[in-house]
């Protein structure tokens, strides 16, 4: 679980990144993408997998 709570992390992490990059529109060619993939729509996203990595990482048992 821990190989799946740090690759569910650095995804929630870019994408976080990417709902900055999105709202400050450092990049110009992101305007095309559809209206559906709004700032708060990414940063959404990386909150969800940052809060599905916890989950993983508290989810380990003491047998393991």
């Amino acid at each position: 679980m821990a190989i799946a709570a740090w690759v569910i992390g650095v995804l929630g992490g870019l994408c976080a990144v990417m709902g900055v990059v999105t709202a400050t529109e450092a990049v110009t060619f992101l305007a095309d993408l559809p209206a559906q993939f709004t700032a708060l729509f990414w940063v959404a996203l990386g909150a969800v997998l940052l809060l599905g990595c916890l989950a993983c990482l508290n989810s380990r048992s003491e047998y393991e």
